[in-house]
């Protein structure tokens, strides 16, 4: 998908094109590996061997055509590789407690959305060989060992699988400086004030208007909500944070989906499927639909909109890096 077409499929277009650069995206996908890291420098080299095999075809996939900026560097309980492409570069990494993490700079949103749509259709593959190397190198137990039954036709069952992950994107915003804002200090807090934040604790406890407060007694202010969404229980996360630093102009927007065990007020907890969301598909989800759709076009289009309640969004900017 061109970024031209990810701009139009959006339910309201002209508010997307507004949002100029993605502040960083995280991928993580947390494992039951507890084996800590090997102190074998052979094993060590022959799993740095593994997923430098596995990185460098998602990049050939990608058509990155720059594998010479890929480096890897080994720290105290892991491993890390850096792609160090202007354009496309990101971070991956694998440590003891058996977590992956992809990561990515802020960068503009044009970019990111060309990095997305190249790279993330080989998520599952990285996933999955990752976790191939850690069940086979990083266990002590070869998987081509007979099972307990000494059933030497049969390999045994791979033991290492994900628990957890979730794709989180983060936005910055700039709102407009005090002077548009006539009566208040704190244009980030009047924002939220007129959407999310009605009343927050006065110097005695009490609650009061949060645009009576002196701008001094603030810290920060943050709105997080969770929520399910069927089919299959994904759990979205909505935050927003007005920080006082920067003369409480910033606003920064963390969205989270994320493939966990779910928890229902009655009736039994759910395992987290693994299958199901370690795939394509959910990659394609998480961006287009929950990132696109619901968090931006949705939560944030929300929270910006304009005093008047016009339904017209105030001015703002999205800073190249933060």
């Amino acid at each position: 998908m061109e970024y031209s077409d990810y701009l139009s499929g959006a339910e309201n277009p002209s508010f997307l094109e507004k949002i100029e650069n993605v502040a960083g995206f995280s991928y993580e996908a947390e494992t039951n590996f507890l084996g800590g890291w090997p102190d074998d420098q052979n094993k060590v080299r022959r799993v740095i061997f593994l997923l430098q095999r596995t990185v460098q075809e998602a990049l050939r996939l990608s058509n990155f055509h720059n594998q010479s900026r890929l480096e890897t560097r080994r720290f105290t309980d892991g491993i890390e590789f850096q792609y160090g492409d202007p354009d496309y570069g990101f971070t991956f990494s694998l440590d003891g407690r058996g977590i992956l993490r992809i990561t990515r700079r802020s960068s503009s949103a044009r970019q990111f959305h060309e990095w997305y749509r190249r790279f993330m259709p080989s998520l599952p593959s990285i996933v999955m060989e990752s976790i191939d190397a850690i069940d086979e190198e990083l266990t002590g137990f070869n998987r081509e060992e007979a099972i307990r039954d000494q059933n030497k036709d049969k390999n045994r069952p791979r033991v290492i699988q994900v628990e957890r992950a979730s794709y989180n994107f983060r936005v910055a915003i700039k709102t407009p400086p005090e002077n548009q804002y006539s009566g208040t200090s704190i244009p980030n807090i009047r924002v939220l004030n007129h959407s999310l934040l009605r009343r927050v604790p006065s110097a005695n406890g009490t609650l009061t208007d949060p645009l009576s407060v002196e701008p001094d007694e603030f810290g920060r202010a943050t709105y997080q909500v969770t929520r399910w969404r069927d089919p299959g229980k994904k759990l979205e996360m909505y935050q927003v944070s007005g920080p006082s630093d920067s003369e409480w102009t910033m606003l920064f927007f963390d969205f989270s989906y994320v493939g966990d065990t779910y928890v229902p007020a009655k009736g039994k907890r759910l395992a987290f499927d693994q299958t199901s969301f370690v795939t394509g598909a959910e990659t394609s989800e998480a961006y287009l639909g929950f990132f696109r759709k619901r968090a931006v076009g949705g939560f944030m289009h929300g929270v910006l909109e304009k005093e008047s309640g016009m339904g017209t969004t105030m001015n703002f900017s999205t800073p190249p890096s933060w």
